[in-house]
């Protein structure tokens, strides 16, 4: 059978940043709820639940995405300029979609969620204004002679729109359609204006720069004169300020800045009357983005990580981390789940409120490529440091201490009954892990693909980039060649092998989508005559179920497949769930009837059949 069947709970990743720049989070009353970028996906997020929406229409990377004021809406813009509105409740209803731009990098909505302005790069057009339902033009944005950076819109009429750039400009637009006011010349900022902000009730406008300056003045005759925060003295101690936010009764500012700090500012006595820490050294703690809410303020640091501050006491509240990098692996020991990714973050999930927390310490410092759990409940990760490193989970911690392999790591498998690994080298070579040391390596004349474990730990199958399957016998942490050989004809390279846990089958499968299952003591011919080939896409990961009656197999077509026939291995009984836009990297069981994915999208979702 085929259908769509929604995930229990869908662990979200944190915004994409980019250092130098400020990074747009929208923030909406309406159910607490904000939302952010990664990759060419969107994600509306709420703070209260683990309701997560995710938009995929975007076909390359988008770098801003607002909320409307009314909370019914969302309007995004990617790197090739194209701009979707777009449900919130339904982000397959699309309202919208026009091209604005040649890059978009700021998007912002009109007080009455009727018009959107989407500007970024281009020449001569840098910016758009346009109904949310329609790609008719509301006037001209002109005035800048380099990329706009960052806009907004007043709260109430008469409309007025202001934007910032790269050319160190700040420039308001009146009514609609919009027209230049030329009477506005606001202060010049020495370096780039990364942020530009009207107050909630209109009273002010205010802009904030790369050169430490941030300049408020009069929403209503912006040609007034200006107030300067911190009089004399720069803000975050004359670091770059990314980022900025009103409060919602509109007397405080809070910005963000290189310093790793937000600073909230009294408008009326232009002084800072709080100061948020967020770290101290690393520059993965630059301030990029805040946002104010009725009931709290939050930062993104340049890491990702958002943080929810405890605005009286001064301090973080809550901190929700999680991979703003893609995920690579995903590995379940003892009921928790944890995952990796491309920086070398490891992140252990609650599934119960869709929150992540890191592992301390640097980790592999490069790409991490693999995770699996050991006997012992302790976590191995393979990197493109060419070590292994394995970690205790209740220590938090990563390993300070890397194990060399003496290449890149294709893959990794752990074995059942002890604390052994087998590593996968793109330079031709098995490396087993006995006991956190290296107790042999073998040279190969093909470079493996996949390796796993038989339940018993007496036999290791690898497969190949060819397409074939070779057997070693296991023991005293020693390899020796085999004579188990799967006759299951593969096209391609072996992504994924998998044992039973009754040690009865074991099960080959890769870049060909076929799908091989044969007895572990017989000849190796398989039961499911020619392979199973239902994947449109090369098939990534499989795993059985704890019980051994079901087999579960992922695949780039961006499905999960449940094989449920492990009998007379009729493949008519299967059931297809659509899982991950752009497919799937990793399958894993949590019981019977329950099981964990990770996919392309950057999400981890768990499911019931």
């Amino acid at each position: 059978s085929e259908g769509k069947k929604t995930p229990e709970v869908t662990l979200a990743p944190l915004p994409q940043t980019k250092r130098g720049y400020g990074t747009q989070i929208s923030v909406s009353q309406h159910g607490n709820r904000i939302a952010y970028c990664n990759g060419r996906f969107v994600f509306v997020r709420s703070l209260e639940s683990t309701e997560v929406i995710v938009f995929s229409k975007h076909l390359v990377k988008v770098n801003a995405a607002s909320i409307s004021p009314n909370g019914n809406w969302v309007a995004s813009g990617d790197e090739h300029g194209q701009v979707y509105v777009w449900s919130v409740d339904r982000p397959d209803i699309t309202k919208n979609e026009l091209k604005a731009c040649q890059t978009v990098n700021a998007i912002c909505w009109s007080f009455d969620s009727k018009r959107v302005c989407a500007a970024g790069k281009g020449n001569p057009n840098r910016a758009k204004v346009f109904p949310y339902d329609s790609s008719n033009s509301c006037g001209k944005i002109d005035g800048h002679t380099a990329d706009i950076i960052s806009c907004d819109w007043n709260g109430k009429r008469p409309f007025r729109l202001a934007c910032s750039g790269e050319d160190f400009q700040v420039t308001v637009y009146d009514n609609v359609p919009c027209k230049f006011n030329k009477d506005f010349d606001g202060e010049d900022h020495k370096k780039y204006c990364n942020a530009v902000k009207y107050s909630p009730d209109s009273a002010y406008l205010a802009t904030a720069g790369a050169d430490s300056m941030i300049y408020v003045y009069d929403g209503k005759k912006p040609e007034a004169p200006v107030k300067k925060m911190g009089g004399k003295k720069k803000g975050h101690k004359g670091s770059s300020i990314y980022t900025m936010c009103w409060s919602p009764d509109s007397k405080m500012i809070a910005t963000g800045g290189a310093d790793k700090t937000v600073q909230v500012w009294d408008v009326e006595t232009k002084k800072v009357v709080k100061e948020l820490v967020a770290g101290v050294k690393d520059p993965e703690f630059f301030q990029v983005s805040v946002g104010w809410l009725e009931k709290c303020l939050l930062s993104v640091s340049l890491n990702g990580s958002i943080t929810i501050w405890d605005f009286e006491a001064g301090k973080a509240k809550e901190k929700l981390d999680g991979h703003s990098a893609p995920v690579t692996d995903i590995a379940v020991v003892g009921g928790g789940l944890y995952s990796t990714d491309q920086a070398s973050r490891l992140v252990k999930w609650d599934t119960k409120t869709g929150k992540g927390s890191w592992f301390e310490g640097k980790g592999h410092g490069k790409v991490t490529t693999a995770l699996e759990a050991l006997p012992s409940g302790k976590l191995a990760t393979a990197g493109l440091d060419d070590c292994v490193r394995i970690s205790d989970p209740s220590a938090n911690a990563f390993s300070a201490t890397g194990i060399p392999v003496g290449g890149y790591p294709n893959a990794l498998a752990a074995a059942n009954k002890s604390e052994t690994l087998a590593v996968a080298l793109q330079q031709c070579k098995v490396v087993i892990i006995a006991d956190g040391k290296v107790t042999d390596t073998a040279a190969l004349d093909y470079e493996p693909s996949s390796v796993a474990f038989s339940m018993d730990d007496s036999m290791l199958l690898v497969g190949d980039t060819k397409g074939k399957v070779h057997s070693f016998k296991v023991s005293g942490g020693k390899l020796e060649e085999g004579s188990f050989k799967p006759s299951g004809v593969h096209g391609g390279a072996i992504h994924a092998i998998a044992f039973s846990p009754d040690g009865k089958l074991m099960a080959t499968a890769g870049a060909n989508k076929k799908i091989h299952i044969c007895k572990t003591d017989g000849d190796g011919s398989p039961l499911n005559s020619f392979g199973w080939e239902y994947h449109q896409a090369k098939i990534t990961c499989m795993k059985f179920s704890p019980n051994s009656d079901k087999l579960i197999t992922g695949s780039l077509d961006e499905s999960v497949i449940v094989w449920k026939d492990l009998t007379t291995f009729a493949a008519k009984n299967r059931e297809c769930i659509a899982s991950h836009i752009s497919g799937v990297i990793k399958v894993l069981w949590l019981d019977n009837d329950s099981f964990v994915t990770a996919g392309n999208d950057n999400c981890i979702k768990t499911w019931k059949l």
